[in-house]
């Protein structure tokens, strides 16, 4: 073992001696040492310990997998800057999504809306765009000329001439102007307005597939089934990996944020015409098929708009309970924007696939501006769904019911998806794959700014259509893959045909509420196989429920974080591998950092590594009440040969013993060079029970390790318990391995 820094050595002594008062961390102090460093100290260890850069000597590990995200790495190296990187999301939906700024058109045309799409959605896949503006320069603008304009963008004439003279027919310009007349000038302008930059926009995310034949973008279009396929690589689609390494991502997203901020402008500017105009917009009716696509502006009654399966270019409602089917807010490989600006009512949209704010192969937007609407999809991709694309469907107001099958409510493969809803009580119900749900180098975000919700990821296999592999014991039944409220999944190809493919982002981000996440297995800050899954909440009186893999979990070189601000919580794993659990190269971190707390999972132990994992349970303070491993015996799991007594007894933090962790004459000595931890902290004082059956050790006010003479010592494996009255920093910056 390497010997002690000096901050480590007093850290140890302190907690040796059960001192409340001591030297801190700057030899000066006399305040108690900060929390975690005491827990570490116990081992012997600092931050700066614990983490691992995996090395080209390390084989078996897997290597070569492409479109890894740009934090991942470096947060498997400082696994304790994640909690500081969660929060910055959640920083983002605290500023961008606030309702007192929506009206805010920002510095240089930088609305909050496309700065969010930016900072929650662009930027974590793609860092060399700013969200300083979208750089839009259309004026308001007749909409008959801007309606003209689609024909100019695509290379088409409005007047046809041959042998000398005009044909009468196609007649295409004195439609235009006719349609035009039926709106006041004023709305016809912001409307034009918003055309003329939507054009633009085409223009930029037709520039992302000049070197990708159409072939290659229709086959990938076609692929809606890659949640199933990706986890245990079930059907390879070679053209995923072509159009990977020739699309032009800046122009996608470029396009993206000057779409998302030109239907800001237009929202923010009809609403003060729409209002003293509402009754006489009521009747309201235009549709034309241009060559870019379908234009329909509707007025202030109810009405209904089928879009079918071909979708359409834009869509302008002025108000009114309306019903839209079909292809909404949706590109597709033939059509590259499709957007619908919905400016209040009512609403019910139904559809299938690819629908309501779905980008596939190129961009797709709904934005709703208010009402109480009721959003169904019973196909993929769909709800903020992103595919080579980005799709989004944000919401500004409303107490709204949304229900989905797959790949939905903010959900992306090699793209964006993103649901953004700013305020109301909402209700979000998936089958799988969705609600933050970061597929193969996709970065799925659902955000909701405020309101008291509910997401439910359907438990039923049966409803779902999705049945797991795993269960706890031959008594209990098979539950879904959620694969939901946060997670990521990359495709696993080491155990088929090689072509694996890094999982991406998935991130559930709640501003505030008393909040209900229900889900089966995969779920709630889960990761897999390269990727990152992350639940944000805010404040509130929150429940967490889930069966396997779930509440900061992952397996197979991922990580998986939940970050709880404030309130008074219960977090229920009713399986195992939950609860701060990590497999096989995982980092899991579960910070609930104020309020009276309840976890409980009877059927293993919080915070547990197993495999080389670093795993986290940081408790900031509050009279808690854990319920760990009541119902485990001794038997190992996973795949280690042997449990700790730590694991026996139930004891929160620990980290199970592997022979090979010590054996540097295997093929492969990845197994023995990290150093991997289960780690608990209870900080900041408070009474806590540990529950009627935990040792004598495991109790309000005490500290646990494995001892300098055990197995889990030798292999520097280390399981660490403490609840102390110490204050716990999970900001402070670190130095570390990079």
């Amino acid at each position: 073992m390497r010997p002690l820094t000096l901050a480590a050595t007093v850290a140890l002594l302190v907690a040796a001696s059960g001192a409340p008062k001591a030297v801190a961390d700057d030899g000066k102090s006399t305040q108690p040492p900060e929390a975690i460093n005491r827990a570490l100290a116990l081992q012997g260890l600092t931050r700066d310990d614990v983490g691992w850069e995996a090395r080209g000597t390390w084989e078996g590990y897997p290597c070569d997998i492409p479109y890894k995200l740009r934090h991942f790495d470096d947060l498997l190296a400082e696994p304790f800057a994640t909690v500081p990187w969660v929060r910055a999301m959640g920083a983002s939906v605290r500023d961008t999504l606030d309702p007192a700024k929506l009206e805010d058109k920002g510095v240089r045309g930088a609305g909050g809306l496309m700065r969010a799409a930016h900072a929650l959605g662009i930027n974590r896949r793609f860092g060399a765009l700013r969200s300083y503006s979208a750089n839009l320069t259309a004026k308001p603008t007749p909409l008959d000329e801007a309606l003209l304009a689609c024909w100019r963008a695509a290379g088409r004439p409005t007047r046809f001439v041959t042998f000398g003279q005009e044909s009468p027919y196609p007649e295409i310009e004195k439609p235009l102007t006719d349609a035009a007349k039926t709106l006041p000038k004023e709305i016809g302008d912001i409307v034009g307005q918003l055309v003329v930059n939507l054009i633009d926009a085409r223009r930029w995310a037709d520039l992302t597939w000049r070197n990708v034949p159409l072939e290659k973008r229709v086959a990938v279009s076609k692929r809606l089934d890659l949640g199933a396929e990706e986890v245990d690589a079930l059907d390879y689609e070679p053209a995923v990996d072509d159009v990977a390494r020739t699309w032009d991502e800046a122009s996608l997203w470029y396009a993206s944020m000057k779409t998302v901020e030109a239907l800001d402008v237009a929202r923010q500017a009809l609403a003060p015409l729409i209002r003293p105009r509402a009754m006489a917009l009521a009747d309201v009716q235009i549709d034309v098929e241009t060559p870019l696509g379908r234009v329909v502006i509707t007025g202030t009654g109810e009405g209904t708009t089928d879009l079918g399966d071909a979708g359409a270019f834009l869509v302008v409602d002025l108000g009114g309970d309306d019903h839209y089917r079909g292809r909404v807010g949706a590109s597709d490989a033939t059509r590259s924007v499709g957007a619908c600006l919905e400016m209040g009512g009512d609403d019910l949209y139904t559809g299938g696939d690819v629908t309501q704010g779905a980008g596939v192969c190129g961009v797709g937007v709904l934005l709703d501006a208010a009402g109480n609407d009721v959003v169904k999809s019973t196909g993929a991709l769909a709800q903020g769904a992103g595919q080579f694309g980005f799709g989004a469907l944000i919401d500004i107001a409303g107490n709204d019911k949304r229900t989905a099958r797959y790949s939905a409510q903010g959900a992306a493969y090699f793209g964006v998806g993103l649901l953004f809803d700013i305020a109301g009580d909402d209700e979000y119900v998936v089958a799988s794959d969705g609600q933050g749900f970061g597929g193969a180098a996709g970065v799925g975000v659902l955000a909701d700014r405020s309101g008291s919700d509910r997401y439910e990821a359907i438990r039923d296999p049966a409803a779902s259509g999705r049945p797991s592999y795993h269960q706890l014991t031959p008594e209990t039944p098979r539950v879904s893959v959620s694969n939901a409220q946060g997670c990521s999944m990359g495709r696993r190809g080491d155990g088929a045909d090689g072509h694996s493919w890094a999982g991406g982002l998935g991130a559930l981000l709640d501003g505030e509420g008393d909040d209900t996440y229900s889900a089966a297995n995969w779920a709630q800050g889960t990761g897999y196989w390269f990727g990152t899954g992350v639940l944000w909440d805010g404040a509130g009186n929150d429940t967490y429920a889930a069966d396997w893999w779930c509440s900061a979990s992952g397996a197979h070189f991922c990580i998986g974080a939940l970050v709880d601000e404030a309130g008074d919580d219960v977090h229920t794993c009713r399986a195992t591998n939950g609860i701060a659990f990590g497999h096989d190269f995982t980092l899991a971190v579960l910070a609930d950092l104020a309020g009276n707390d309840r976890y409980e999972c009877p059927n293993d132990v919080i915070a547990r590594s197993i495999n080389r994992s670093v795993a986290m349970l940081l408790d900031g303070g509050g009279d808690d009440v854990y319920r760990s491993g009541e119902k485990r015996d001794a038997r190992p799991a996973n795949g280690a040969v042997a449990a700790t007594p730590a694991v026996a007894a139930g004891r929160p933090g620990s980290a199970t013993f592997d022979a090979k962790m010590l054996d540097r004459r295997a093929t492969g000595v990845y197994w023995t060079e990290p150093t991997s931890v289960g780690l608990f902290v209870d900080a900041g004082g408070g009474k806590d029970d540990y529950g009627p059956d935990a040792d004598a050790v495991t109790r309000d006010g005490g500290s646990w390790i494995d001892g300098d003479d055990s197995d889990n010592a030798h292999a520097r494996n280390f399981g660490i318990g403490i609840d102390t009255e110490a204050p716990m920093d999970v900001d402070r910056p670190q130095g570390g391995k990079r």
